[in-house]
């Protein structure tokens, strides 16, 4: 986060597009879906078939009101299951097989193929995501990802290179190596997720290094691990005396967006149209409110990625004006994972916020959420390990205020001693009758 009074004159990548008025580039994604339905209609036998199934052309999806509300989603079990039956890739190339220049493989397994136009814009668009972050030309970077496989580490490290930067491709783990090589050349940058980034500034601690004053590092850029600790960002600052940038993208999505200076959000790209849903109904999210991140690359042409379903869950998306001056929609924060949530009293309930809150609080332990149900009423209780539960020190109230004021819940809260909660208990219980 920018510190208070401190003035930034604002550098883009693509100042056309990234401080278009939301009118203009309302109209540049409608003109944009509507050439990428078209296309992907008539090279890809698997959207072709989802389109006449769902007795729909792509002519008549006019703007983006037609496209959320009739465009079918699209999940990677179907994606995985479509290319089990015709393998290697399903249905969905568009392209001969000698136009494609790059393939990629993510959990499934699932084959993602890219020609030389996909690669172009998938490194500008990483580009132009690390430039939001703060790398510049002339930085020295370690990435940190793993080259094998998935886009990660080669993506990044193209983009990086596209920007102008020096790049060590030094993939994940061997921290102490990492740390020889970061204060042997002055590594300015490091790309990584944030758990591995703090093992870095333990490791270096371990090998006499203070990495605030013995490394150079200037900017710290995170992505992955929706679920991190919420103060991961300040520690990883304080430690490394850095700048510390956000990314958000996928395997099947690539990166969608960024975060500047002045944080409080990520940048959605303007190649892509980025919605928020329901994850439980699939309609839209009322504006302000959380939800399930569907993702369009509108520049793919190997394998369109059309109306993703991400399963990754947001705070909100925001859109008001950014001070940097870019005017894209901003990600809220990530809070976790559809699998991992279930929803009281209308709303999401995400075991990984609760746990954020006890972090916060030293002498707190495990925990166990119980829902129920009485009077027609649902209720929730959330039992907490405490060192000395006799003297609580007014936590019970502090944690029924936090939860409250982060995820507008009500709970009853019971401490109970340490070891009270079974080494093999599940976090939730749901006690509803459904």
């Amino acid at each position: 986060m920018i510190k208070a009074g401190l003035k930034i004159v604002p550098e883009y990548w693509d100042e056309g597009l990234e401080c278009i008025s939301p009118v203009q580039m309302l109209e540049v994604r409608t003109l944009k879906m509507q050439k990428h339905l078209r296309y992907a209609y008539r090279n890809s036998a698997f959207y072709k078939k989802c389109f006449d199934e769902a007795g729909l052309r792509p002519e008549e999806i006019r703007n983006l009101e037609d496209y959320f509300q009739h465009v079918p989603f699209l999940k990677h079990k179907q994606m995985i299951e479509n290319q089990n039956a015709r393998p290697p890739f399903g249905d969905f190339l568009c392209v001969d097989i000698k136009d494609i220049r790059r393939i990629y493989s993510s959990p499934g397994p699932l084959m993602m193929p890219f020609s030389k136009s996909d690669m172009d814009a998938y490194i500008n668009a990483t580009a132009n995501g690390l430039y939001i972050c703060g790398a510049r030309r002339g930085d020295i970077v370690d990435v940190t990802h793993a080259y094998q496989w998935d886009l990660g580490g080669t993506m990044v490290d193209d983009g990086f290179r596209r920007l102008g930067c020096a790049v060590i491709p030094g993939g994940p783990g061997m921290s102490r190596t990492h740390i020889h090589i970061m204060k042997h050349l002055g590594v300015t940058v490091i790309f990584a997720f944030p758990s591995f980034a703090i093992k870095l500034a333990e490791t270096a601690k371990g090998m006499g290094i203070n990495p605030r004053k013995d490394l150079n590092v200037r900017l710290i850029i995170i992505k992955g691990e929706e679920i991190y600790g919420e103060n991961d960002k300040d520690i990883l600052a304080e430690e490394f005396g850095a700048e510390v940038r956000e990314m958000y993208g996928g395997a099947e999505t690539g990166f969608v967006a960024a975060e500047c200076p002045y944080g409080g959000g990520l940048h959605c790209f303007t190649d892509s149209i980025v919605e928020i849903i329901d994850p439980f109904t699939g309609q839209a999210s009322a504006e302000g409110e959380g939800g399930e991140i569907v993702t369009t690359d509108l520049s793919r042409t190997a394998m369109p990625v059309i109306r993703y379903r991400t399963g990754d869950l947001i705070e909100r998306l925001d859109v008001e004006p950014c001070p940097c001056g870019r005017t894209s929609p901003r990600i809220k924060r990530i809070v976790g994972r559809i699998g991992d949530i279930v929803r009281v009293k209308g709303v999401y309930l995400i075991p990984d916020t609760v746990k954020q809150i006890i972090r916060t609080h030293d002498s707190l332990g495990k925990f166990q959420i119980v829902i129920g149900h009485s009077e027609g009423r649902e209720n929730l209780l959330i039992k907490v390990e405490l060192s000395d539960p006799k003297n609580n020190q007014g936590i019970e109230q502090l944690l029924i205020d936090d939860l409250r004021a982060v995820m507008r819940l009500k709970a009853k809260i019971d401490l109970l001693p340490f070891g009270s909660i079974g080494q093999d208990a599940p976090i939730v219980i749901d006690k509803r009758i459904h």
